[in-house]
């Protein structure tokens, strides 16, 4: 069984060989089926390439952020929670200015991937 890194080495071998034909063709012998059939083979490495690539969500924990420009406010574990926390902030906000306080567009919701996995060695209770 090949180890990641040399299936990762191949897959770039090929792509280069793909590239270097598409490139040694002369141009009056491009046609439809000549793109056809190499951007098949390129899609088809680029399929491989993606499948080859680990799930972000199985090495880690998602989490949702909050942001106020460029100001992480919050995190939190679930949609529902920073939905919930950016509806109050909202009405926090007309609470203080009044009911014609524009809602603040700066406050966005992203999302990420936490490691959850710690490094070294794992721990016992004992």
């Amino acid at each position: 069984m090949n180890t990641p890194e040399q299936d990762h080495e191949n897959l770039r071998d090929r792509a280069a060989r793909i590239l270097q034909a598409m490139d040694a063709t002369p141009i009056p012998a491009m046609d439809v089926n000549y793109y056809a059939h190499y951007l098949e083979e390129l899609r088809l490495l680029v399929d491989e390439f993606l499948a080859g690539a680990p799930d972000p969500s199985l090495t880690g924990t998602r989490v949702w952020l909050m942001w106020d420009c460029a100001d992480l406010i919050g995190s939190y574990t679930t949609e529902s929670a920073a939905r919930a926390e950016h509806a109050d902030l909202q009405d926090q906000l007309r609470t203080d200015y009044g009911e014609g306080a524009q809602p603040l567009d700066s406050l966005t919701i992203t999302t990420a991937y936490v490691s959850t996995s710690c490094p070294g060695q794992a721990r016992t209770d004992q």
